[in-house]
């Protein structure tokens, strides 16, 4: 079963590694284009102001604030050494590689490693200021027609699309114990962040309703 799965997460995982130059901040970044590379982020982070953090903590706001600030919110021991705000330069190397920057950290993602794109999100991010009207949220996930609706839609989408085509999520057909392996495995071995049991379950019935064969 393990080989299994191992085989199965080689094929479909597609992290985004694409080669480029090992800092973006000369570049000028495109906020519209930062916007629409943020639904990468969106399955473990929250932008709108007040929102609950999910995986990760709410980024609204995260461009010149204090690293590991957010009220309530259990940050890693890794991300809590670190000192500062968050600016360009330092978003930019943990966008590309957060265990490099914070050895230990639970931040689920390997990286971006084209610097256009880590421009382009910290210019979205950099957006993410004041509150109430003024505020730029999030793109609402579109995750197409195939896709549908019912409990766990949204978080099975943003869970699976952060790192691969839901084409391939749909033509699986694997049963509800063995989602929940894969999603075991993928946490312990490929370093995606773990979900909370409520998001879990909610991941898993989805998964199993839509995509899945009789136990």
């Amino acid at each position: 079963m393990r080989a299994w799965i191992e085989a199965l997460s080689a094929a479909v995982i597609a992290l985004v590694a694409a080669p480029g130059l090992a800092d973006s901040t000369a570049l000028q970044g495109d906020a519209a284009s930062g916007k629409q590379a943020f639904l990468l982020c969106s399955a473990c982070h929250t932008v709108e102001p007040g929102a609950a953090a999910l995986i990760g903590p709410n980024l609204h706001g995260v461009v010149g604030r204090d690293i590991a600030s957010v009220a309530g919110f259990e940050y890693s021991d890794a991300l809590r050494a670190l000192e500062g705000a968050w600016g360009d330069g330092n978003l930019d190397r943990f966008i590309e590689n957060p265990m490099q920057v914070a050895p230990g950290t639970r931040m689920g993602m390997a990286g971006i490693a084209d610097p256009q794109q880590r421009a382009d999100l910290i210019a979205y991010l950099a957006t993410l200021r004041g509150e109430g009207a003024g505020a730029t949220a999030a793109p609402a996930p579109d995750f197409g027609p195939d896709w549908p609706t019912g409990p766990g839609q949204v978080e099975a989408g943003r869970l699976c699309n952060s790192c691969h085509s839901l084409a391939i999520v749909k033509q699986q057909g694997l049963s509800r114990a063995t989602w929940d392996d894969l999603l075991d495995w993928m946490v312990e071995e490929q370093g995606m962040a773990e979900q909370t049991p409520e998001q879990r379950a909610l991941i898993l019935d989805y998964l199993a309703t839509h995509f899945g064969v009789p136990e």
